[in-house]
């Protein structure tokens, strides 16, 4: 159940005209910061900066946000996908950086704060700021982050300047998501983020690279039953990735043949388009 001031902001047709409420529901509310994000997700800058000026939050204050998550103004911005409010939350002396379990990229790239023409010029702002192109191991990446914001209907567009930006500032190109898994792995596991594999593979990612499976790409690929990505890699791979064992002692053929994917007609094409590769070690 929303508090007053949450409500009222959440509410409302205009919330420019709100301050006075606010100012009078403030004393009563238990956690005044959810105000602030709620402002935020409203996209009212005007808003949010009257509760800053009130004292009600600061801009570097961490707080636990209605969802139980350690949080600060910046995280629950890049979150929500607005960047103005983000640009006047660095302006205003914000830093993006400081949550130990989260990327302030990844969160940007998730939440849909870098789109259209401008998407790499903004990104460039808050990197900026302070924020990293890199996470730490076990976290998303900003890389994976890409990968993933394709998935759930990003521009694949603006997905590869992003990428590209990335990479040529010194992103990791093999780094990984939460569970261990490259880019590259989490591109063609997905059909709508397929074509981010090639300017994955494009920018130097390893196609030996294996996942928390011990799986290489090319078996990736084979699962999926996508012989076009099947073709780029056994291209870009040697001899050895066609008889290398995930942890379950799979090759990308064995993956291949036990994937409902994968039917016989593009099982035959996968074999076609390796048949000079192919060893009796492949199916060992």
């Amino acid at each position: 159940i929303p508090t007053p001031g949450v409500y009222a902001v959440r509410e409302a047709k205009d919330p420019k005209g709100l301050e006075k409420v606010l100012d009078a529901l403030m004393d009563r509310e238990p956690n005044p910061q959810h105000v602030a994000v709620e402002a935020i997700k409203r996209g009212s800058r005007e808003l949010l900066d009257h509760l800053i000026a009130k004292k009600v939050v600061d801009v570097n204050e961490r707080f636990v946000n209605s969802e139980g998550q350690e949080t600060t103004l910046a995280r629950e911005a890049l979150g929500a996908g607005k960047y103005d409010i983000v640009e006047y939350l660095i302006e205003n002396g914000a830093a993006v950086e400081g949550l130990a379990n989260e990327s302030a990229l990844s969160t940007g790239i998730l939440g849909g704060c870098f789109q259209g023409r401008r998407a790499v010029l903004h990104m460039g702002r808050v990197i900026k700021a302070g924020a990293s192109v890199n996470a730490p191991m076990g976290t998303l990446s900003p890389l994976a982050a890409a990968v993933l914001a394709v998935h759930e209907g990003a521009n694949p567009k603006d997905i590869k300047g992003i990428i590209d930006s990335l990479v040529q500032q010194g992103a990791n190109i093999g780094s990984r998501d939460e569970q261990g898994n490259p880019a590259l792995h989490l591109a063609l596991v997905n059909a709508n983020s397929r074509k981010i594999a090639k300017v994955l593979i494009k920018a130097g990612a390893n196609t030996e690279q294996l996942d928390s499976h011990g799986r290489t790409p090319l078996h990736v690929a084979a699962a999926v039953g996508d012989g076009a990505q099947f073709k780029v890699i056994s291209k870009a791979s040697p001899e050895k990735c066609f008889s290398s064992h995930s942890y379950t002692g799979d090759t990308p053929l064995h993956e291949a043949l036990a994937s409902r994917a994968v039917t016989e007609k593009s099982f035959l094409k996968m074999l076609k388009e390796i048949k000079c590769q192919v060893s009796p070690e492949c199916f060992l």
